[in-house]
């Protein structure tokens, strides 16, 4: 007499075998995400500006009498 469990058994080993791998798969992209993730803001902090000027309004020592929204073609090529 045929074991009527069995077919059901390899049905959920199947299933768990397929169930395994996908969460393995999904694990290593989220993996792969938070190391982009991470090297973005690594890159991000390492181009940062250092030093931000502040528009004090038109002065002689400002160059091109600069406000705050301009850029400096110079610096941010």
């Amino acid at each position: 007499m045929a074991d009527p469990y069995k077919a059901i058994a390899e049905f959920q080993n199947a299933w768990f075998k397929a169930w395994l791998n996908s969460a393995q798969s999904v694990s290593g992209m989220l993996q792969h995400l938070l190391q982009l993730q991470q090297k973005m803001f690594t890159h991000a902090v390492k181009y940062q500006r250092d030093h931000i000027e502040i528009a004090t309004g038109p002065s002689l020592t400002d160059k091109y009498g600069k406000r705050a929204h301009d850029i400096d073609p110079e610096r941010d090529v």
